[in-house]
């Protein structure tokens, strides 16, 4: 299952340097040491395999890859909303979304169900919302869980379009592309298609729904 993987944290103090041009001043906008935005960015370096920043005394300057960041860390946040949310537990929540139970969801995670559960309920106190409720041996969500699998699901992709334009500046190409396919295209023509595709593109990935 893919993974919100990045530090919300991180991504905090990231946009609060492009906004301020300074670590000090951004420490305090986000409630952290020096330290430990100094790290915080260093780790979203190798996250996304990208310079962010130029260091000048007393300055930070933007790097283009520093800018592709922003264009994409601000909706993530404002999708996120909860300063208090974890990567850890927009990715349970997201999972016992699609799995409609903490069972699938434990196992497309390959966590314990305890795990999962205590993610989620963490994310349910921090909110100060009801986000899931018991429905017979299963679970279903809350409206405000709707809305916010929503918002987690639209932040998830606006990850991957980062990570999709950073590698891009590299001189990478990666990327999904999804295709909608009726039953006869998916057995005759897609297999050969997606095969010969995928001997020009290996780096994209290729995902199939099929429907009438």
């Amino acid at each position: 299952m893919e993974r919100f993987n990045v530090n919300l944290r991180h991504l905090r103090a990231f946009l609060a340097i492009m906004e301020t041009g300074s670590v000090t001043a951004a420490a305090r906008a986000v409630h952290l040491t020096q330290p430990a935005v100094t790290q915080g960015i260093a780790k979203l370096e190798r996250r996304f395999e990208a310079s962010l920043f130029e260091r000048q005394p007393g300055q930070m300057i933007p790097t283009p890859a520093a800018e592709l960041l922003a264009y994409r860390a601000a909706p993530i946040m404002r999708l996120v909303g909860q300063a208090r949310a974890t990567a850890a537990q927009v990715s349970a929540f997201l999972a016992l979304a699609r799995a409609g139970g903490y069972a699938g969801a434990a196992t497309a995670m390959d966590l314990s169900e305890a795990s999962v559960h205590r993610a989620v309920s963490d994310l349910s106190l921090a909110l100060g919302q009801t986000l899931v409720e018991r429905r017979g041996r299963g679970v279903v969500l809350t409206a405000r869980g709707f809305a916010l699998a929503r918002n987690f699901r639209l932040a998830l992709a606006e990850l991957r379009s980062a990570d999709v334009e950073l590698a891009a500046l590299r001189g990478q190409e990666t990327g999904r592309i999804t295709i909608g396919a009726m039953p006869l295209s998916r057995a005759r023509v897609l297999p050969s298609a997606i095969a010969a595709f995928h001997r020009v593109k290996s780096d994209i990935d290729v995902v199939v729904v099929e429907g009438s």
